[in-house]
C-alpha cells in the first residue's frame, strides 16, 4: 500500500508499528531516526520481502507506515524547460537571456540555481577533459619512471575547485560519465572531484579544498607500479597477488617523495588511504585518530567511486547501494563521523544519476539541494511507457507542496544505458 509522503510524524494517516510486526506491502513512510542516518531511500519505501524487514531491524526498533494508497495522475504535471542537447543536436550558441531554460517554479532562487548548473556544465565538461589529459600524463610518467608534472596537477585541481564553488552539480554530473577501459585515470579525477565536493560540504576553505583535491588526484599513482596482469585481472586475486596489489600504497608514497613537488598531505594519503579505524587496514595497521584527516576522507571517497564504477572484475552499483556499504562499515572500515557526513553531502541521487520515478518516467538528475537530496531537479527523458520525449525539467521539491503529484518521487536508480538513456549522450 503506497502512501502520500512528507506528512508530519504521528499525524494524518501515519501509524506507528514495531519493525518485527511489519508485513509485505506496507509502506514505510517514517523511521524512528533521521533518514540520513540510515542507508534507506529518503522518501520512504514499500516493504517487498522478509529480507528487507530483517535489514530494517538493524537500524530501527519501530517505524511509521502510511495507511492510505497513493493515486497517480494519468497525465504529467511538469516544469517545462528548454531541451537539453544530445551530441547530434545543435546547442552551440552562447547561453544568454533568450536561450536560458524557461520553466515554472515557485522560487526565483530555484530558477537561478537551475540556470547556474545549466551554464556550468559546459565549463565543467572542458575542465574534466583537460583533467583527464593531465592525469593520463601523470600516470604515464609514473609508469615509465619519468618526472611527475605536479604543477599541471595543481592547475587542474584549481579549475575543479573554482567550478565546484560556482556550482557543485556540474562536475558531479561529469564524474558520472565513466568508461571501463579508462578506469584508473577517471577514478583519480573523480576522487579529486568528489573529495572537493565533500570538503565543500564540510566547510573547508579554498586552500584546504585544493589540498584535498590534490590528495584525491594523486592517491592511486602507485598503481602504475603494479603489474598489469594483477591490476586488470578479471577474477579474484590470490593471496600472493593481493600482497603485490597492496604495495601500491608504498609505491605511491615513494614516487611522490622522489618527485619532491607534491604536498606532504598527498604523500600521506597515497600511503594511508587504505588504513582503517579498526586497525585492519594497510600498510601499517593504523587505528582511529592515528590516521590523518585527509586519509580518512579519501578512504571513503575512493571506495564510493570504485563501487559506483564498472571495473574489470565487477559491475557498478547504484549510489544508494554504495552508501549502504559505507554506512554498514562506518567505525570499522570508514571513519564514522565522516561516513555519515559523506552520505549527507552526496545523497542518494547525485547529479548525473539516471532514475525511474514512481509514475514510470525516466530522468537524469541535474542538481539538488542540501536539505532535500532526495528531491532533486530532474531532466525527464522518457515517459511512463519509456518512449523518448522532448527533455524538460521537473523540480521534485514541488511534490512537497502538492504542485507535483507524489508519482514524481524517485522509485529507483538505473544503470547508465537503461531504456536507451546513456548519460554521455546528454552532455551540454
Amino acid at each position: 500500500m503506497r502512501a502520500k509522503l512528507g506528512r508530519i510524524r504521528g499525524k494524518g494517516n501515519l501509524e506507528r508499528i514495531n519493525v518485527a510486526d511489519l508485513k509485505k506491502g506496507m509502506f514505510v513512510a517514517e523511521l524512528d531516526r533521521p533518514w540520513l542516518e540510515t542507508p534507506f531511500p529518503l522518501q520512504g519505501f514499500e516493504l517487498k520481502n522478509e529480507s528487507q524487514r530483517r535489514f530494517l531491524e538493524e537500524y530501527c526498533k519501530y517505524v511509521y507506515i502510511d495507511t492510505l494508497p497513493i493515486k497517480l495522475p494519468n497525465r504529467p504535471i511538469i516544469s517545462v524547460a528548454r531541451p537539453l542537447s544530445r551530441q547530434k543536436k545543435s546547442f552551440e550558441k552562447k547561453v544568454d537571456e533568450n536561450t536560458r531554460p524557461k520553466f515554472r517554479t515557485r522560487s526565483a532562487a530555484r530558477k537561478k540555481n537551475f540556470v547556474s548548473t545549466w551554464k556550468e556544465l559546459r565549463v565543467a565538461k572542458a575542465s574534466y577533459q583537460r583533467g583527464k589529459s593531465v592525469i593520463d600524463e601523470i600516470l604515464n610518467s609514473a609508469r615509465f619512471g619519468q618526472m611527475l608534472n605536479t604543477d599541471k596537477a595543481e592547475g587542474i585541481v584549481s579549475d575543479c575547485v573554482e567550478s565546484m564553488l560556482r556550482d557543485p552539480g556540474a562536475l558531479l554530473w561529469m564524474s558520472k560519465i565513466k568508461h571501463e577501459d579508462e578506469y584508473t585515470a577517471e577514478h583519480c579525477l573523480n576522487v579529486c572531484i568528489l573529495a572537493i565536493a565533500f570538503g565543500r560540504h564540510l566547510g573547508f576553505t579554498d586552500d584546504k579544498l585544493k589540498l584535498l583535491g590534490m590528495c584525491g588526484l594523486l592517491h592511486d599513482v602507485g598503481k602504475m607500479r603494479t603489474p598489469d596482469e594483477i591490476l586488470n585481472k578479471t577474477s579474484s586475486l590470490t593471496d600472493e597477488e593481493f600482497v603485490i596489489m597492496k604495495q601500491h600504497t608504498t609505491d605511491g608514497y615513494h614516487l611522490l617523495v622522489e618527485e619532491g613537488g607534491a604536498p606532504e598531505y598527498a604523500l600521506d594519503v597515497a600511503l594511508c588511504h587504505h588504513e582503517r579505524p579498526d586497525g585492519r587496514g594497510y600498510p601499517n595497521g593504523l587505528v582511529g585518530e592515528d590516521i590523518s584527516e585527509y586519509s580518512r576522507i579519501i578512504a571513503i571517497v575512493d571506495a564510493y567511486d570504485a563501487m559506483t564504477s564498472n571495473r574489470c572484475y565487477t559491475s557498478a552499483v547504484s549510489a544508494v547501494d554504495a552508501l549502504k556499504v559505507i554506512y554498514r562499515n562506518r567505525g570499522k572500515q570508514f571513519d564514522e563521523e565522516y561516513a555519515l557526513s559523506f552520505m549527507q553531502a552526496i545523497g542518494p541521487y547525485p547529479p548525473g544519476s539516471i532514475v525511474e520515478l514512481y509514475n514510470g518516467m525516466v530522468g537524469i538528475v541535474l542538481s539538488g539541494r542540501r536539505k532535500s537530496r532526495h528531491l532533486p531537479t530532474t531532466i525527464i527523458v522518457r515517459n511512463a511507457e519509456k518512449e523518448v520525449v522532448d527533455e524538460c525539467a521537473a523540480d521534485l521539491c514541488l511534490t512537497s507542496s502538492g504542485e507535483l503529484d507524489n508519482g514524481y518521487l524517485i522509485r529507483r536508480s538505473l544503470q547508465d544505458g537503461s531504456y536507451g538513456v546513456k548519460l554521455e549522450d546528454y552532455q551540454i
